[in-house]
C-alpha cells in the first residue's frame, strides 16, 4: 500500500476564471490554486498544471508553452489538460509530463454536468490519442455524478492503463450540486469490487472524496478491495497499515 501526502504545488493557467463552469465545481477549486502569473518556480518541486477549461473542454497549454518548457526543466509536472488541439499534443510530447485525464462514459453527465458537447467515445478516443503519442496518461474517474459509473469503470478496465485514480463526488457549497446526495457506499463498493477484479493496473483512491464518517468508510473499503494507494488516508487506515510507503507528491506520479 502507498499513502500520498502531496506537497505538489497546484497551478491554474487561467487564474480564477473558468469558461466551462462544470456544475460540481463552478470554479470553486481554482480559488486555492497559484495563478501562473504569480508562480515562483522552486527547484526540485512538483507541479499540478490545471485551470479552468474553455467551452471545448480545453486548457490553454500551447498559449503557456514558455512557462511549461521552463518548468519541465526544473520540476516534475502533472498536467490536467482536458481535450487537446494538435499543438497541445505536440507540446506535451516535448515536455513529457504525467497526464491526468478525466475519464467519463455517462452521456448525461458529460452534457448536463460537465457542459461539454461530446459523447463517451470522445473520451476514449482522446485517451488513445495521448497513449499512442507516447504520453504517460493516468485516467481519473469521478464517481457519483450520474447513473452510469459501472459503464465508466468497465470501459477503463477494457483499456487497462498502467495506473488509474478513483475520485468520489463531494457536494461543494455554492455550486449547483451542493444539495446532491453522496453515492451509496454499498453500491459503490459493489462496482469497485467488480472493477478491481477486472483491472490489472495500479489503483489509487484520489484526493477528491467526501469527508467525515463517509470518508472513513470509503478509505476502509478501498483498503479491503485491494487498492494500491490512498491519498491523505484517514487515521484508522494509517493505523491499520503501518508499513505503507509514504509519498509527498501527486498520486499520478
Amino acid at each position: 500500500m502507498k499513502f500520498y501526502e502531496p506537497k505538489t504545488i497546484s497551478v491554474s493557467l487561467t487564474g480564477k476564471n473558468c469558461g466551462l463552469n462544470c456544475k460540481y465545481c463552478q470554479g470553486h477549486y481554482l480559488q486555492h490554486m497559484v495563478s501562473a502569473k504569480e508562480l515562483k518556480v522552486e527547484e526540485d518541486a512538483s507541479y499540478l498544471i490545471s485551470g479552468g477549461f474553455d467551452r471545448a473542454g480545453r486548457l490553454p497549454l500551447y498559449e503557456n508553452r514558455d512557462l511549461l518548457r521552463n518548468l519541465c526543466q526544473k520540476a516534475k509536472l502533472n498536467v490536467h489538460p482536458g481535450f487537446l488541439k494538435d499543438e497541445d499534443l505536440e507540446l506535451l510530447k516535448e515536455i513529457d509530463p504525467v497526464v491526468s485525464f478525466d475519464f467519463i462514459q455517462d452521456p448525461k453527465v458529460i452534457r448536463e454536468v460537465i457542459n461539454l458537447p461530446y459523447g463517451p467515445e470522445d473520451y476514449v478516443n482522446q485517451y488513445k490519442i495521448m497513449v499512442d503519442a507516447g504520453l504517460k496518461v493516468v485516467p481519473h474517474m469521478l464517481l457519483g455524478l450520474g447513473e452510469k459509473d459501472s459503464e465508466t469503470l468497465q470501459a477503463l478496465a477494457e483499456l487497462q492503463p498502467e495506473k488509474a485514480v478513483v475520485l468520489v463526488f463531494r457536494p461543494t457549497r455554492g455550486t449547483s450540486l451542493a444539495g446532491k446526495e453522496l453515492p451509496s457506499l454499498r453500491e459503490l463498493g459493489a462496482i469497485l469490487d467488480d472493477f478491481r477484479k477486472a483491472y490489472q493496473g495500479e489503483l489509487i483512491l484520489g484526493c477528491m472524496r467526501p469527508g467525515g464518517t463517509y470518508r472513513i468508510e470509503l478509505d476502509n473499503l478501498a483498503a479491503d478491495l485491494g487498492f494500491d494507494g490512498i491519498v491523505k488516508p484517514v487515521k484508522r487506515v494509517k493505523d491499520l497499515l503501518k508499513d505503507a510507503e509514504i509519498f509527498d507528491e501527486c498520486c499520478a506520479f
